[in-house]
């Protein structure tokens, strides 16, 4: 599907939800406590202190391979340099670019917070078999994604429950127009540096410069 025309669908299911004509329609293993009720309304998940200096919030499409050579190759030295040392606070946050991604997004977030990251990391590793490039080989996702739902002790009858789950897709969804509307964030990857857009590539180098422009010298 083309993305132009996808986006307009979910920003009618966004504005009909919105309005309180979109229902529930299966339970989720996501507590309803998780989801947040306060100025920002998305789902995240995050790594490193809370108490660090700089936050960066990542906005990303789990079918996205920019994200994918991030998640494997940019995001240890991060997490080595700055995270584990307290400097950097780094949260995800989905903005599901297809319908593919958004299945994704469902599966990882409805089976709850504490399983988020290891199922969204599992996603990105197995990106290729469960969102090729090749339009070709669409067919196969789905049974794909099944496959690597099974190998994550998802059972099938949660794997079914996560793809209709409605609660869990308009928060999700949330999260997007949320990004649209407040930072005219209209492509993922993106991010937001101690709530700013940051424009630039995010690497050790980037990072490094932030802090140093922070007064922080390592």
């Amino acid at each position: 599907m083309n993305r132009s025309i996808f986006w307009g669908i979910l920003s009618l299911v966004f504005f009909t939800m919105e309005a309180g004509e979109a229902k529930a329609e299966n339970s989720t293993h996501l507590k309803v406590s998780e989801i947040p009720t306060s100025h920002y309304t998305g789902l995240e998940a995050s790594i490193g202190s809370p108490y660090a200096p700089l936050t960066i919030v990542m906005y990303y499409s789990l079918t996205c391979p920019h994200w994918h050579d991030f998640q494997e190759k940019v995001l240890p030295e991060i997490k080595t340099e700055f995270i584990d040392k307290g400097l950097v606070r780094f949260i995800f946050r989905d903005f599901p670019t297809d319908q593919l991604a958004l299945k994704g997004a469902k599966i990882a977030w409805c089976m709850g917070k504490d399983r988020y990251l290891a199922i969204a990391k599992k996603l990105l590793a197995t990106q290729n078999d469960w969102a090729p490039i090749d339009p070709a080989k669409f067919k196969d996702a789905e049974n794909a994604l099944l496959k690597i739902s099974r190998e994550l002790a998802i059972s099938d009858a949660d794997y079914r429950k996560c793809l209709v789950n409605k609660d869990v897709e308009n928060t999700i969804l949330r999260t997007s127009f949320e990004a649209q509307k407040a930072h005219q964030i209209m492509a993922a990857p993106a991010f937001l540096v101690n709530g700013k857009v940051f424009n630039e590539e995010m690497n050790l180098k980037a990072i490094q410069t932030l802090l140093f422009e922070m007064g922080i010298h390592r």
